[in-house]
């Protein structure tokens, strides 16, 4: 427990240090945060990756070259989250199951009056997907750490 809080700290104070963009509504990047953690702990979706794309910048994929389309949306298939931060221009959030923790970060950009995520880029794990958020630290909590 106590190393979770200790990293989740961590993550806030450096995302508080090194924010240097002008301060985005904080009300408009949860509400958008909320509607994308709601698909991906949704059962309602088949493919959660159309749903995700509108919430990629376009600008980011412009200077990238790349058509969203032909890639899915990665969003790990949490049972649950919860928002901890928001402020500047990222919002922190937890996601989960029973069995592990992560803490992502989303950071966003204003594209003609919506609200919009910069991704961290095309996934290490699969080039077929992009990684919606911003930063990721994989099993904050897990059921290994527990044990211990």
């Amino acid at each position: 427990m106590f190393n979770r809080t200790a990293t989740i700290l961590t993550v806030l104070f450096i995302c508080a240090a090194v924010i240097k963009a002008d301060d985005l509504n904080t009300r408009k990047m949860e509400q958008v945060t909320k509607e994308i953690l709601e698909i991906f702990v949704s059962d309602k979706y088949t493919d959660k990756s159309t749903p995700l794309r509108k919430y990629i910048s376009e600008e980011w994929l412009d200077q990238k070259k790349l058509n969203v389309k032909k890639y899915k949306i990665n969003n790990y298939g949490p049972q649950f989250y919860n928002i901890i931060y928001s402020g500047g221009d990222v919002c922190i959030a937890t996601i989960g199951s029973e069995s592990w923790l992560h803490l992502i970060v989303f950071k966003f950009t204003e594209e003609f009056g919506n609200y919009r995520v910069v991704p961290l880029g095309i996934s290490k794990a699969s080039s077929d997907y992009i990684d919606p958020w911003f930063y990721v630290q994989d099993y904050v909590c897990s059921e290994k750490e527990e044990e211990k």
